[in-house]
């Protein structure tokens, strides 16, 4: 029932999100009203996305009620640390990506003299897969239990590397990088752009695209609201029990 509530948030979360960041994008800033109102949109864009994540961790450990509302708005500023982790694995995957493609001709160079292999593609799409795996999974996970921690036990959850560990838990990896591909990356590579041909360009076709794209985002906000849950799945103790081993 809870991942039914949490992927119902997240997507009423990402459609406010979503309009409000258009909204900016489309704002010119040619004068100071509208440089001014472009500030305001790109702030409530990320005040509703934090409100987005924080609420979806605080219904999986809590439930949906005014208290764990009340908890969600006051953690909004939170969502700034784990902007800045989740960049930090963006910078190092675009990093990744930028040194295998100005040394592409190289390596292939390389294949082809030590082995013979003359095509490997398959070498690339790991590379392309394993930066995709840094910036949504690892990132993802590392982000998202900061905010958790936060969302627990304040702002000190930050100096403790207790939020480190649960989301570098084996499992957490696993299942999160299941459900990434699964319900993410599946549903965006083939659901969304597919054209069958057998549709009559009518209202039938309207239809159409109107259902598979309710599907896949149906499909994306339950892998979202899942990848969260695998990151905050283990509650963060006011006490770190490392440091009362240590303080012994």
């Amino acid at each position: 029932m809870r991942l039914v509530v949490v992927t119902a948030w997240v997507l009423a979360g990402a459609a406010l999100t979503g309009g409000t960041y258009w909204g900016f994008l489309n704002t010119p800033e040619s004068t100071v009203g509208t440089l001014a109102l472009s500030a305001v949109l790109a702030s409530i864009a990320v005040a509703l996305l934090s409100i987005t994540i924080n609420g979806a961790i605080v219904v999986w450990s809590n439930g949906l009620s005014a208290a764990a509302l009340t908890r969600v708005f006051s953690r909004i500023p939170a969502i700034i640390p784990a902007f800045l982790v989740f960049a930090l694995f963006w910078w190092i995957a675009y990093r990744l990506d930028t040194w295998i493609a100005l040394r592409t001709g190289g390596i292939n160079a390389w294949f082809i003299a030590r082995f013979g292999w003359d095509d490997v593609w398959w070498f690339f799409m790991g590379v392309r897969f394993i930066t995709t795996w840094l910036r949504w999974v690892l990132g993802g996970l590392l982000a998202v239990s900061l905010m958790g921690g936060m969302a627990a036990i304040g702002w000190r959850a930050g100096a403790r590397p207790q939020w480190v560990r649960r989301a570098m838990r084996p499992r957490a990896l696993v299942a999160a990088t299941l459900w990434f591909v699964v319900l993410i990356v599946l549903p965006w590579t083939y659901l969304v752009p597919w054209r069958p041909g057998w549709v009559p360009p009518t209202g039938a076709e309207l239809a159409f695209i109107a259902g598979k794209l309710s599907i896949a985002a149906i499909a994306m906000a339950a892998g979202v609201a899942l990848m969260i849950y695998e990151a905050t799945r283990v509650p963060l103790t006011p006490i770190d029990p490392e440091a009362q081993r240590l303080a012994a």
